[in-house]
């Protein structure tokens, strides 16, 4: 769920800077102030992805992925106040497209571990295993 707020916030910031090109122009101040939010979701997901492995047993990556879109939020604020749209434009693009590719993983539906030992459902009478 932190996720996929992180995701919304960041799909905002390309809204916020449309209405900031066609015009709007306290849409700028929105945009900042949004990065600043959306870089503290990215956090708070990083931070609910560590339960994944510690006690899951699940996969440390989520937790790595989600500090590695933190760094590149972190680098687009600093484009952005350099102004330099030549990059921070695709990168945001690249940004919002890591975070739906983190959202989907975590709104995926586990797969169940095949197991060829036991049948997945026990035999009814007159049934052949």
């Amino acid at each position: 769920m932190t996720m996929t707020v992180a995701a919304v916030l960041l799909f905002d910031q390309a809204v916020f800077a449309g209405q900031f090109l066609s015009g709007t122009f306290g849409a700028l101040h929105t945009h900042r102030e949004n990065a600043t939010a959306a870089g503290i979701a990215v956090l708070i997901a990083a931070a609910a992805a560590i339960p994944i492995r510690w006690p899951g047993g699940g996969p440390f990556w989520p937790t790595l992925a989600c500090l590695a879109l933190f760094g590149l939020v972190a680098l687009q604020i600093a484009l952005g106040f350099a102004r330099m749209l030549t990059v921070h434009i695709p990168l945001g693009v690249s940004t919002i497209f890591l975070a739906v590719v983190l959202v989907h993983w975590a709104w995926r539906r586990p797969r169940m571990a095949l197991s060829h030992s036991a049948p997945s459902h026990p035999a009814q009478d007159g049934e052949r295993a």
